[in-house]
C-alpha cells in the first residue's frame, strides 16, 4: 500500500515542511511517482505533525470499566490525536501479574486502535512492601509504577531501584509522602522527589517523575539531572493551564498549584528540563467525582490546551510542542515514531491550527465525562489520525 500525503504544512520536532510525505506499508519512506500510489490523501488547510504520545493514562480495565475500558479509553485517544499511550496499574486487580498484565496487552491489540503499553507495580498490590512479584513480571514491561501512592518506605524504594536496574525497566514514580500530604502536599511532592532523584544518581537507575506539580520538585529534577543522573519527567496540560484561583475546588492528585509554580514549569519546558507533556486521563463516573474522586479526562483536549498556554501565547514553538507530546514520549516508551523521516511509523495526526470550537459533552469519545473544559472555547481541532497509514479517527462534526 502506497500513499501520498499533500497539500499540508508538516511539523515534527525540528522540521516544518510542505513537501509531500510518502508511506509504503505504514512506514515513511523516499519519494516515489504519484502515480504510483494507491491512496493520494489531499490535507489542504491542515497542519500534519507526528501523533502523539501520552506517557500517564488511566483507562480503569479491568475493575472499573463503568468509568472507561481499554476500547471507550482508545476512542478517546484516538480524538485527541493519540495513537500510543501507557496505562497505569492501579485497577482491580492491580497489574501485579502476568495475566492480569498479558490481558490488558492481547485486548489492546486485538482492538487495533492505538498502540497499547502497559505498566507493572512496583510493591505487590501496592502494599508498599512487596518486590516479590517482580521476579515474574513479563519481559515486556518497560515500566514499572505505583502510581497513586508513593513508594513510602526508604529501604523499599532502594531496593526497588536496584531491582529495576537489574531488570531493565523505568520507574514512573508518583511523589507523595503519605504522612505529609493531609497537612502539606507541597513538601509531601518535593521530599519524596528529593529523596529519589538522589537514589537515582547514586544508584545510576533510571527514573521518570510522573506529573510534576511544584517548583521545589521540578527544580530539584533539574539539578540532578544536570550532574548525570538518569531522570526524565513530566507535567500535565492541567498544571500548565490552571492555578491560583480556585484551586482548592478542583479535585486532583497532585493538586494545582500556585502561579509561580505553574510558571516555573513552563520555564523548566523552555530551558529543555521537561521531557513530556502527558494527561494523567483520570475519567470517574458522576457519582464518584460528586465523592471527591480526583482527577479528570484530559487526552482529548490536551493539544488544544497546550497549543494554547505554550505555543498561541508564544511561550514555545509548534516544533517544541511536538518535541514534548511526540518525539519525547515516542523515545521513551521505545517506539519508532514522533518524527517524520524515513524509516519511522507513518502515525499521523492532522489538526486546522485555525478552528475554534466548543468542547460539549455530547461529543466527548469518553465513557467518563468529567472534563473542566465543558463549553469552553478551544483551538487547534484534531482532524484526522492516522496509525501506520490507516485512518483511526475522523472528525465529522
Amino acid at each position: 500500500m502506497k500513499q501520498i500525503f499533500k497539500n499540508c504544512y508538516a511539523f515534527d520536532d525540528v522540521k516544518i515542511s510542505k513537501k509531500p510525505i510518502y508511506v509504503e506499508d505504514g512506514i515513511i519512506v523516499e519519494a516515489f511517482k504519484e502515480n504510483e500510489a494507491d491512496q493520494v490523501i489531499d490535507c489542504e488547510n491542515l497542519t500534519l505533525v507526528p501523533s502523539f504520545v501520552d506517557m500517564h493514562v488511566h483507562f480503569r480495565d479491568p475493575g472499573f470499566t463503568y468509568k472507561e475500558d481499554l476500547e471507550t479509553g482508545s476512542h478517546s485517544a484516538l480524538a485527541g490525536g493519540y495513537t500510543s499511550v501507557l496505562l497505569m496499574g492501579n485497577t482491580n486487580p492491580t497489574v501485579s501479574s502476568p495475566d492480569i498484565y498479558n490481558d490488558i496487552i492481547k485486548r489492546g491489540k486485538d482492538l487495533d486502535l492505538i498502540d497499547i503499553e502497559q505498566v507493572y507495580t512496583i510493591t505487590e498490590n501496592f502494599d508498599g512492601k512487596t518486590l516479590d512479584h517482580l521476579d515474574s513480571m513479563p519481559e515486556s514491561v518497560k515500566y514499572i509504577s505505583d502510581d497513586g501512592h508513593g513508594v513510602n518506605d526508604d529501604m523499599v524504594m532502594y531496593k526497588a531501584m536496584e531491582k529495576a536496574k537489574e531488570l531493565g525497566v523505568v520507574m514512573t514514580l508518583h511523589e507523595e509522602v503519605d504522612e505529609v500530604s493531609d497537612v502539606d502536599y507541597e513538601i509531601a511532592e518535593d521530599a519524596m522527589t528529593l529523596r529519589d532523584c538522589y537514589y537515582s544518581y547514586k544508584l545510576n537507575c533510571p527514573v521518570h517523575f510522573s506529573h510534576v506539580s511544584t517548583k521545589g520538585a521540578i527544580t530539584a529534577i533539574k539539578y540532578f539531572k544536570d550532574l548525570g543522573a538518569p531522570i526524565t519527567c513530566e507535567v500535565t496540560p492541567h498544571h500548565l493551564l490552571l492555578a491560583d484561583k480556585g484551586r482548592e475546588e478542583v479535585k486532583v492528585n497532585p493538586p494545582i498549584r500556585t502561579d509561580e509554580d505553574r510558571l516555573t514549569l513552563i520555564e523548566m519546558i523552555k530551558n529543555g528540563t521537561v521531557d513530556a507533556i502527558s494527561t494523567d486521563h483520570a475519567p470517574h463516573s458522576k457519582e464518584d467525582k460528586g465523592k471527591g474522586a480526583p482527577g479528570f479526562i484530559g487526552i482529548e483536549t490536551a493539544f488544544s490546551t497546550c497549543y494554547e498556554v505554550l505555543v498561541k501565547s508564544g511561550e514555545i514553538s509548534l516544533n517544541d510542542l511536538i518535541k514534548i507530546m511526540a518525539t519525547n514520549p515516542s523515545k521513551l516508551l521505545g517506539l519508532n515514531k514522533g518524527k517524520l523521516e524515513v524509516g519511522y511509523e507513518a502515525d499521523f495526526t492532522l489538526i486546522d491550527l485555525d478552528e475554534s470550537y466548543i468542547y460539549k459533552e455530547e461529543d466527548i469519545k469518553s465513557k467518563s465525562k468529567n472534563s473542566l473544559l465543558i463549553d469552553q472555547e478551544l483551538f487547534g481541532k484534531v482532524k484526522k489520525v492516522y496509525k501506520k497509514g490507516v485512518l483511526k479517527y475522523a472528525d465529522n462534526r
